[in-house]
């Protein structure tokens, strides 16, 4: 029984809302406009319904061909993010063996690097051995 006078009580605001804002003019004139279309479609229709049905025809296929367009970049995509996850565990082995790479070579500088002088001073052997060094001494 509450329902009946909610659906009462909305139909009621929705009448007076649309009365009310048939006060403003332009609102009028567009409102004149758009039934006055919709009363020549109707009227072209119901004298020929076959256009109607051609029509509508043209619309299915419209949504149709997109429908299967959509279907298929769906199905792309899908086929790529499967070849993405077939692709993941190839990468992380590339990226496992060079890291390897670059810890066997780090390991390898460092042995080569420690058998020389920790100390960062040339002696005067080595000064005299090389090139700028030597050159510098009398300044």
């Amino acid at each position: 029984m509450g329902s009946n006078k909610f659906f009462k009580g909305v139909l009621l605001g929705a009448a007076a809302g649309g009365l009310l804002s048939l006060l403003d003019r332009t609102t009028r004139q567009e409102m004149g406009t758009s039934l006055k279309n919709s009363g020549n479609y109707i009227s072209t229709y119901s004298k020929n319904p076959q256009r109607l049905v051609e029509s509508s025809k043209e619309v299915y296929e419209k949504l149709r061909t997109t429908a299967d367009q959509v279907s298929r970049d769906i199905q792309f995509i899908s086929e790529k993010v499967d070849e993405i996850k077939g692709m993941t565990p190839q990468v992380k082995e590339i990226i496992e063996e060079t890291k390897e790479t670059f810890e066997d070579s780090s390991e390898a500088y460092k042995d080569t690097f420690s058998d020389r002088e920790t100390s960062n001073e040339l002696t005067t052997q080595d000064e005299e051995s090389q090139p700028i060094a030597s050159s510098f001494k009398g300044y």
